[in-house]
């Protein structure tokens, strides 16, 4: 049976066809021809590299180059033609028909004539002389590109930065400073990619990673490493991070980074400080039961009489404000220049209070942030003087940023052991990943917005961060395939 929404489409298919028929009249005379060839089609490769790197490993300056089309094959390589210092270049010659593009000026073997399907992307990799094979994943595009015909003057350009010799990254930490007196100075680390140092023409993108400061970057470096290297599931990007917190006294909120608890949250919240005691050592001297274990049974008992409510929190978007007017500019400078801080560039994500930031930053600021990883956040904040948690980035946060926006991508997890009824981490995840969709048209399900429901970790951010190959390829996709399929090179 057809639905109404069939017979809309094959009305407004048939209204289409009919205009055009009307709009291009044709002769009783005239024969059609078949489907359109395209011949001609202009697409132009640049390698940069520096070649002193190529002679301090005993090499020649030749580049070559291998792919799955337009005359290239996995199997022979073909030398590039050097152009200028540290520059290589090959200009492709393409057809293109309803079966997909090949080269158009290529004889010889089947590989240099055969036709590269349309539903699949031109993918290469670059070589050394001896046969060195670049490191990561191919480069890839989906053919055709825009102004590749004959009537442009130039080919379109795609420029390529490979790297062969490097397999591991680097980590370095800055103190930068804020005019703000809490925030202050603060040390922030930041991730530099295998390729940094080796190939200097490159250019990176860069992420907010809430909670990855100096100490962690040195434990989970190779980690980041293998995303790249290893699995080659992501573009090379620069990560900036900071676990520079500092105690605030008189606190009883359970986080020994006291100030975490203001930088990592957007709105103010509520603290409950005992009127004798600690609420967490001594149940408050004893005015809480020691059989009263939940949290939320505690703060009712903080409601009722053990303690007094005390504003905390609210200092996150003045944190974000810091990091991309100070943190940026100074990583920048320490990088020569070659961080990529455009907003198609600039990612955000955190774990916990970072990942409720992480989504925050996302939505409040399109023009800044273009994609965003949210990990076991805590979309629960803030708590109330009612002893309730006020769930403010679903209540107020995507009410409040709703209308077009530039587009965005975000990956939001949870785990099925944080489903406590109080905090609700999974409902709340669902419902912030439901409202996104409903609220924004560039909010696609498995195509910008991807939500994981992990199964069996608890809440930690170690966790978290074992999950970080979940999503790295989605914020920095790799733009082919992770290796040569005939080597297993990558």
């Amino acid at each position: 049976m057809r639905s109404q929404d069939d017979e809309t489409m094959s009305t407004a298919s048939m209204i289409l066809f009919v205009t055009w028929l009307v709009s291009a009249p044709m002769s009783c005379e005239a024969q059609f021809m078949g489907p359109y060839i395209r011949t001609n089609l202009s697409l132009t490769v640049i390698v940069k590299y520096p070649e002193q790197q190529l002679t301090d490993h005993g090499l020649g300056t030749d580049l070559f180059i291998v792919g799955n089309g337009l005359g290239l094959s996995w199997s022979s390589p073909e030398k590039l033609e050097k152009i200028s210092m540290d520059t290589w270049h090959k200009n492709f010659l393409i057809e293109g028909s309803p079966y997909g593009h090949r080269c158009q000026d290529c004889d010889g073997d089947d590989n240099a004539t055969a036709v590269l399907p349309l539903d699949r992307k031109f993918e290469f990799r670059i070589n050394t002389e001896a046969g060195y094979d670049m490191v990561g994943a191919n480069y890839g595009l989906r053919l055709p590109v825009s102004k590749m015909s004959s009537y442009f003057d130039a080919a379109p350009t795609r420029y390529v930065y490979p790297h062969f010799f490097t397999f591991e990254g680097t980590s370095s930490s800055l103190n930068v400073s804020s005019e703000d007196e809490m925030i202050a100075t603060r040390n922030w680390g930041f991730y530099l990619p295998p390729s940094f140092y080796e190939n200097t023409y490159k250019r990176y993108p860069i992420v907010l990673a809430f909670d990855l400061g100096s100490s962690v970057l040195t434990l989970v470096r190779g980690y980041i490493d293998d995303l790249t290297v290893k699995y080659a599931l992501a573009e090379e990007a620069v990560f900036i991070g900071s676990e520079d917190y500092r105690p605030l006294p008189n606190s009883t909120s359970g986080d020994p980074a006291g100030d975490r608890i203001y930088l990592l949250t957007p709105t103010v919240g509520v603290d409950w400080v005992c009127y004798d005691g600690d609420m967490y050592l001594d149940g408050c001297n004893g005015c809480i039961p020691p059989n009263v274990t939940d949290m939320h049974d505690r703060l009712i008992h903080m409601r009722d009489g053990c303690g007094y409510p005390q504003d905390i929190g609210g200092k996150g978007d003045a944190y974000v404000d810091y990091w991309i007017d100070r943190v940026v500019p100074a990583v920048n400078a320490f990088a020569s220049g070659r961080l990529l801080t455009d907003r198609y560039h600039t990612a955000v994500g955190g774990c916990s209070l970072g990942g409720l930031m992480g989504c925050h930053a996302l939505w409040t600021r399109p023009d800044t942030f273009y994609a965003g990883a949210c990990q076991s956040s805590s979309f629960w904040w803030p708590t109330t003087v009612d002893a309730e948690n006020g769930f403010d980035f679903l209540n107020v946060t995507l009410r409040n940023h709703t209308g077009p926006r530039e587009p965005q991508r975000v990956y939001i997890d949870v785990t099925d052991l944080e489903d406590d009824p109080y905090y609700r981490q999974v409902d709340a995840a669902l419902l912030a990943a439901d409202t996104m969709v409903a609220q924004s048209p560039q909010f696609v399900w498995d195509a910008t917005v991807t939500l994981a429901v992990v199964i069996g970790q608890v809440h930690g951010g170690f966790e978290c961060l074992s999950r970080l190959w979940l999503y790295d390829g989605k914020l920095f996709p790799a733009q082919g395939g992770p290796r040569n399929p005939l080597t297993g090179q990558s």
